[in-house]
Order: C-alpha cells, then sequence, then structure tokens
C-alpha cells in the first residue's frame, strides 16, 4: 500500500491551485507580478507614475542616466502588460503623457512591500 503526502497550503500564501504547481509556469499569479515588473528601470517607472502621469520629458528629467532606447522600451512594454497607458493631447504640439492604468495603480502594494522587504534584507 502507498502513502500519500497531504500537503497542506498556507491560504494566504498560495490561495488558490494556480500557485501550487511544482515547477516555474507562467499562470503562477507570482510569476505574472514578476514579469510585469521585471527589466532594469521598470520598477523605477513604476514608481514615479504612482505620482501622477507624466511626459517622456519629464521622465528624462526624473531619471537622467536613463537612455532613450530603454525609456521606450520599457514604457512600450510597460503598455503591453496593461500597466501603462499612453495618452495624446491634440493641439499644436501635441502632448503626449503616460500614467497607470487600474492594473498599475495595483501595483502599489507590492512595491510598498518590495521596498520594505529590501531594506529587511539589507539591514
Amino acid at each position: 500500500m502507498a502513502y500519500q503526502t497531504v500537503r497542506s497550503w498556507d491560504p494566504e500564501l498560495v490561495p488558490t491551485p494556480a500557485g501550487r504547481g511544482a515547477r516555474p509556469d507562467e499562470a503562477c499569479p507570482v510569476e505574472v507580478a514578476l514579469r510585469v515588473i521585471s527589466g532594469r528601470w521598470s520598477t523605477l517607472l513604476i514608481r514615479e507614475l504612482l505620482h501622477g502621469p507624466l511626459s517622456y520629458g519629464a521622465f528624462r528629467k526624473r531619471l537622467p542616466t536613463l537612455t532613450d532606447k530603454v525609456l521606450t522600451d520599457r514604457l512600450a512594454e510597460l503598455r503591453g502588460h496593461g500597466i501603462v497607458e499612453r495618452q495624446i493631447t491634440r493641439g499644436f504640439p501635441s502632448r503626449v503623457t503616460y500614467q497607470l492604468t487600474p492594473r498599475g495603480e495595483a501595483l502599489r502594494p507590492l512595491m510598498i512591500e518590495l521596498y520594505r522587504t529590501g531594506e529587511a534584507l539589507l539591514a
């Protein structure tokens, strides 16, 4: 007779079966969140947008060592994930601003907790 080990899951840590895999799975909620914020500069762009909409030029002023190519690439990635939206205001000249979507705003608690955890790990 074979014995099965019954595993009990911490309901706060893993509340649904989606996170109970035995190997990395792109449908795991933790993997999804990490994929969205991964990439150099992504967390800094999200941090800046958590304070409100910004123009491309405002990003350049706030993050002066960020290259145009990386800024453009990261904004495109964040838009692709549905985290950031781009708005064009008509007129001359037209004005482009970036802001967080509701999905992007939902990253606020994660960003706060990542900061706290980082501080604790540095101590």
